[in-house]
């Protein structure tokens, strides 16, 4: 699996997921009819205005373990983590700002770690190599 499907199978397990967002009163009782809960103490927040019904918080909870535990897996791999730094360098704008923070937070890296700097020294050239493409 590439990074690009790894975020795919991400993106398609949340938004499968049963939740919804609600940021006014109306949205709240959607919200509510759509998880099928009766009033708000039957759901629990997820942050940023996401809700989740009660039964799921320990699904919600398992899923990004589990999607956690496979992207850590995939990471291992040099060619992996090398594509997952280069999309997300221009997923931040690299070449704009030249600043890797975002990049090096979304993926959770340790620079000071040898590994995981080379490949993002070889990832960062590439990627800079290649921005005109």
């Amino acid at each position: 699996m590439n990074y690009q499907e790894m975020q795919k199978k991400i993106a398609d397990a949340i938004n499968a997921f049963p939740m919804a967002f609600a940021f006014s009163n109306e949205q709240l009782n959607e919200a509510l009819v759509k998880l099928g809960a009766a009033d708000i103490s039957e759901c629990v927040s997820i942050g940023n205005g996401g809700l989740v019904h009660k039964r799921y918080a320990k699904k919600y909870v398992e899923m990004f373990k589990t999607l956690d535990a496979e992207m850590d897996k995939l990471m291992l791999n040099d060619e992996f983590m090398i594509e997952a730094i280069r999309c997300e360098l221009g997923n931040h704008e690299y070449s704009y700002t030249y600043d890797p923070t975002d990049t090096v937070d979304c993926l959770d890296l340790d620079l000071n770690d040898e590994r995981t700097k080379r490949l993002y020294i070889e990832a960062r050239d590439e990627y800079l190599e290649n921005r005109g493409e």
